[in-house]
């Protein structure tokens, strides 16, 4: 049973969030000057998982891991877990790596 507070954390859910944030990443960099980030290759993955860990921690990730039930993604808007994780990510992404 969680704490109050305590995030949970699921490896499975964890790289299935990696895996689309690593997407939304390399669609985003495409999409650049040069098709370049602000941050080298090796640095990226550094931001990835960074990225990856604030959504794992969300709120609507804490409530599908805290009652598995999917019907959550139907009133997060986004209709399935892939589409809320990814525009998550780009929304992440653009505001803390792309904005000066």
């Amino acid at each position: 049973m969680k704490k109050q507070g305590e995030k949970l954390f699921d490896r499975s859910v964890y790289n299935i969030i990696l895996i689309h944030t690593a997407r939304a990443w390399e669609r985003l960099r495409l999409t650049q000057e040069h098709e370049e980030m602000p941050l080298d290759n090796i640095s990226s993955t550094e931001a990835i998982e960074e990225v990856s860990t604030e959504i794992i921690n969300s709120v609507i990730i804490q409530e599908f891991l805290t009652h598995r039930d999917g019907s959550i993604w139907d009133s997060s808007g986004y209709g399935c877990s892939d589409a809320y994780i990814e525009s998550l990510a780009i929304k992440i992404i653009v505001t803390e790596f792309l904005n000066d």
